[in-house]
């Protein structure tokens, strides 16, 4: 008569998996310092992205690209006389300069920026920085009342970083549109809508603002912003400038100064 057959008791599996779990363990103890060598020799043969690599792997994507900052009271007072509109021999193109904020705030230094930009070889233009808990018209209107911008001067932005905290998003996006509605019936233009490249896709995609220019930040290493159709790509936080106290973001146009002109308000 043949014997039964009797299955592993759970204590003898449970005794295989740890025995197997602690030899890994020790194995990775007693060969760390290879591993960590070896990892560390990888680690050093990448050298971190400085700003000036940084620069140079943007223009080497964009080559027809046109380099612009943008600048706002965090900058501090700019010498403008000896202020130097080249970086890493690329000579910078345009400026946006922060106005507004919110239904009421004004940038303490858009005037004194405003104008002494103007004396310069550089297109400007003027953003607002939109507070999602305000009321979107009178954040509009306080945009146009403080800015004042001519024909000739680059299209108006609208600076969108924030999710509200009172409001569903269906509501930040109609305040959004209202603003642009706004602006775009008193200036006659669609203005720039700026952006980070996660809040576009969490909020703005498919959403119907495709149809504005977007100015998209992305910081990281990479090739080019995730988001489609982007005019602008903001590309690094940490610029410097002779004559700006401060780091100011360096941007890039990909379609370069040619298409930069037709970014202006019609005379």
């Amino acid at each position: 008569m043949p014997r039964k057959r009797t299955s592993p008791s759970w204590f003898a599996v449970f005794l295989c998996v740890f025995l197997v779990a602690l030899g890994s363990v020790v194995l990775v103890y007693i060969f760390r310092e290879k591993l960590e060598k070896r990892l560390g020799n990888f680690t050093r043969n990448s050298p971190p992205l400085t700003e000036e690599l940084k620069l140079q792997h943007v223009f080497r994507n964009y080559p027809d690209g046109s380099l612009g900052i943008d600048v706002s009271e965090y900058q501090d007072q700019i010498d403008f006389a000896g202020l130097q509109l080249q970086l890493e021999g690329h000579r910078i193109e345009f400026v946006f300069i922060r106005a507004t904020m919110g239904d009421d705030g004004v940038d303490k230094r858009y005037l004194q920026n405003w104008d002494g930009f103007g004396n310069m070889p550089v297109k400007r233009g003027a953003y607002h920085y939109y507070r999602p808990n305000e009321n979107s018209t009178k954040q509009a209107r306080n945009f146009i009342k403080i800015a004042k911008l001519k024909p000739g001067d680059l299209i108006p932005v609208l600076d969108i970083e924030r999710h509200s905290t009172i409001q569903p998003r269906e509501k930040l996006r109609e305040g959004l549109k209202n603003w642009l509605r706004i602006v775009e019936e008193h200036y006659g233009v669609k203005p720039i809508i700026y952006t980070g490249d996660r809040f576009f896709w969490e909020v703005l995609h498919k959403e119907g603002f495709e149809e504005y220019p977007i100015w998209v930040a992305n910081y990281n290493r990479i090739v080019e912003p995730e988001t489609e159709n982007w005019e602008i790509w903001q590309f690094s936080e940490k610029g410097r400038l002779p004559g700006i106290p401060e780091r100011i973001d360096l941007n890039i146009l990909q379609n370069g100064s040619e298409y930069l002109s037709s970014l202006t308000i019609p005379g």
